[in-house]
C-alpha cells in the first residue's frame, strides 16, 4: 500500500553526523519511503551525507530542515518514537513489525487522514522524555541485551523494512471500489493526535478545577495519563463521550461555586 509509505515521514532529531543522515536516506529509498525531516542537524547539506546516501540524492534534496520537533510533527496524526533506554515512566511499546502493522491498520481505517512520523533521537542520547511525550507509542528493536546499541542507519533500515513488508500485504484498491465511510463508521475511526491532545488538555483543566492535581508542574501525572489513554486506542466516538463527561463535571463545578 504505497499511500502508507508516502504518508510516513522519518524525523531525525538533532543528528550530529551527516553520514548518518545519508545512511538513513539510503535506508528509506531502498524501502520506498521518501519523506525525510531533519530537526536542527549539526551539518546539512554535507558531502558526507551525499556519499553515504549511495544514490538517494533525491531524498536528501527534498528533506525538510526545521528548528523544532513541534514544527516537524505539525501535520502528523500518528507519532511513533524510537528508544533503547528504560524510562522512569514506561511508554506503550511495540516491536518494529507490530508498529508497522499498527500503521497499516490506521491507514486502512482512515487512508486520507493518517499521516505518520517515525521519530529518531540523537545518536548519543536518543529522545528526551519530553519528546517521547509527543509520541503515541515507542518502538524498541529487540537486539542483544548485552550489546543493544544500533547505529542510526541500521535502526532506520529495520523499521523501514517492516513498514514496507506491512505495505506489501495490501493490494491497492481500485478507485471504483472506494466508498465513503458511513456516519457510524466515521465515529469508530481511531481518534487522531489532535483530538487526543485536546482531550488531555480538557482533562487537565477539569482536574485543576477539582483541585486534584497537587504536584506543580504536573508533568509526571499528565505523562502517565497520556500513556494510559494512548494504550486504549480511543475512537472518535469514545473521545466525544469522555469529553462530554468532562464538560458535565465542569458545569457541576461552576454551579457548586455559585
Amino acid at each position: 500500500m504505497q499511500k502508507m509509505l508516502n504518508n510516513t515521514c522519518v524525523v531525525l532529531v538533532e543528528p550530529s553526523h551527516p553520514g548518518n543522515i545519508g545512511a538513513v536516506a539510503r535506508a528509506m529509498k531502498v524501502m520506498g519511503l521518501s519523506d525525510l525531516c531533519l530537526v536542527k542537524p549539526a551539518k546539512f547539506p554535507h558531502y558526507e551525507a551525499d556519499k553515504r546516501s549511495a544514490g538517494a540524492d533525491d531524498v536528501l534534496q527534498n528533506a525538510r530542515v526545521v528548528d523544532d520537533i513541534e514544527t516537524a510533527l505539525a501535520d502528523r496524526s500518528l507519532v511513533i518514537g524510537t528508544s533503547v533506554r528504560e524510562r522512569e515512566v514506561t511508554w506503550p511499546t511495540k516491536y518494529p513489525k507490530q508498529a508497522a502493522d499498527f500503521v497499516l491498520n490506521a491507514t486502512l481505517n482512515n487512508p486520507e487522514l493518517t499521516r505518520t512520523a517515525i521519530l529518531f533521537g540523537r545518536e548519543s542520547s536518543g529522545l528526551k522524555n519530553s519528546e517521547l511525550d509527543l509520541c503515541d507509542f515507542q518502538i524498541i528493536i529487540p537486539a542483544n541485551p548485552d550489546y543493544s546499541s544500533l547505529n542510526l542507519g541500521s535502526a532506520a533500515q529495520i523499521i523501514c523494512y517492516e513498514l514496507r513488508q506491512a505495505a506489501l500485504t495490501q493490494v491497492e484498491p481500485a478507485v471504483s471500489q472506494s466508498k465513503p465511510l458511513t456516519p457510524a463508521q466515521q465515529r469508530q475511526v481511531p481518534a487522531d493526535k489532535q483530538m487526543r491532545e485536546q482531550h488531555i488538555e480538557h482533562l487537565h483543566s477539569v482536574l485543576n478545577g477539582l483541585d486534584f492535581i497537587k504536584s506543580k508542574p504536573p508533568t509526571m501525572l499528565l505523562r502517565k495519563l497520556t500513556r494510559l489513554y494512548n494504550k486504549a486506542d480511543l475512537s472518535v466516538e469514545e473521545i466525544h463521550i469522555l469529553r462530554g463527561i468532562l464538560t458535565a463535571v465542569e458545569q457541576n463545578i461552576v454551579s457548586t461555586d455559585t
